[in-house]
């Protein structure tokens, strides 16, 4: 840990604002790859685009893009989305992009962790590495850099200091080799200003994510989490779902609140998309909270999809639920809030 940043000789006080405070704006990329969903991209762009607009209609939206594809994006897009430009490997900003946090109440700040390509997954990451800076210098906000391996993907807090997040990620050996649980603590501390780490086992199973906590549980509200049940066919994922499950009863978050569980179950795995090495996500609670609103996810299933959204509407009440269909871009193992970014107002 004695490479982490120590540009301050104090650390400043830094809270992380839950997802369901207000948003200045939303930040997503633009798929231009076919490697993640091989000879289905432009079907991939047109997700995309609904799941853009369908977060504009609560709230601005910038959609970063390469050059070449500006044109293309545009089209599909329409007006009312913002275009940057600049260069990036894989369209998933949630993990490759800045967190947002706040400085003495004040300020916002970003916080660039060490993106390593999901822990070397991905081939290719070199300018994926360098986008959390490149965003944070857009938005004109000071960069709070982190040694830590992390991806946003594996996090998730509930503004009051208490965050979720998985042993399979943070103290896998392709991102964080020989790392202690006080060591994290601490930097989570220092970097979010998080009080309390709830641990879940995750998933050993998922490969490049490795059992992000965006695809098992989050929070609502303070003191209220929402759970995923699993609806796999396969044992070994049923069994994942157990453990995480167990880790979460009887925890209390950094208010000291036992934690109340509400539940939404998973689209079923069997005879989903393809079957690649990064699997076909089939997660509900992998959506994205914006202002007044959720984007939550659609596979196309009737009777499991109303059934999610109605778990949605329970948890969210007062908020309008929006559900995209991402069939395909599901394929590529991740699924809405994989491919956005929040930025606190």
């Amino acid at each position: 840990m004695s490479n982490f940043d120590q540009t301050y000789s104090m650390p400043m006080p830094r809270r992380m604002p839950a997802e369901w405070e207000k948003h200045a704006g939303c930040v997503m990329i633009w798929p231009v790859s076919d490697t993640a969903w091989p000879g289905n991209l432009a079907a991939v762009q047109r997700d995309y685009a609904a799941v853009a607009g369908a977060i504009r209609s609560f709230e601005p939206l910038t959609m970063i893009v390469a050059a070449e594809a500006a044109e293309n994006a545009r089209r599909l897009l329409g007006e009312d989305i913002m275009l940057l430009t600049l260069p990036y490997d894989d369209a998933w900003v949630r993990d490759s992009g800045p967190t947002f946090v706040r400085e003495n109440g004040q300020q916002l700040a970003a916080v660039t962790w060490r993106f390593n390509g999901w822990g070397g997954a991905a081939e290719n990451f070199n300018l994926d590495a360098k986008l959390n800076l490149a965003i944070a210098r857009h938005v004109g906000v000071k960069a709070v850099n982190s040694a830590l391996a992390m991806e946003g993907g594996a996090i998730h807090v509930d503004g009051e200091g208490t965050l979720l997040t998985t042993e399979t990620v943070v103290f896998n050996g392709n991102r964080n080799p020989g790392i202690t649980r006080e060591a994290v603590e601490a930097e989570f501390a220092r970097t979010l200003g998080i009080e309390k780490t709830i641990w879940l086992p995750g998933n050993p199973y998922e490969f490049g994510t490795n059992g992000h906590i965006d695809g098992i549980a989050c929070f609502v509200r303070p003191g209220v989490v929402m759970f995923e049940t699993s609806a796999s066919s396969r044992p070994q994922y049923r069994e994942v779902a157990a453990r995480n499950f167990a880790a979460l009863q009887n925890q209390t978050d950094a208010r000291g609140r036992k934690l109340e569980l509400v539940f939404i179950e998973e689209a079923p795995d069997e005879g989903r998309g393809k079957k690649g090495e990064w699997g076909y996500s089939t997660s509900y609670v992998n959506f994205y909270i914006a202002n007044d609103g959720i984007v939550m996810p659609a596979f196309g299933l009737a009777q499991q999809d109303a059934a999610a959204k109605a778990a949605a509407a329970a948890a969210f009440p007062g908020r309008r639920i929006e559900q995209v269909d991402i069939s395909n871009l599901a394929a590529g193992g991740g699924g809405i809030h994989c491919i956005t970014q929040q930025i606190p107002l």
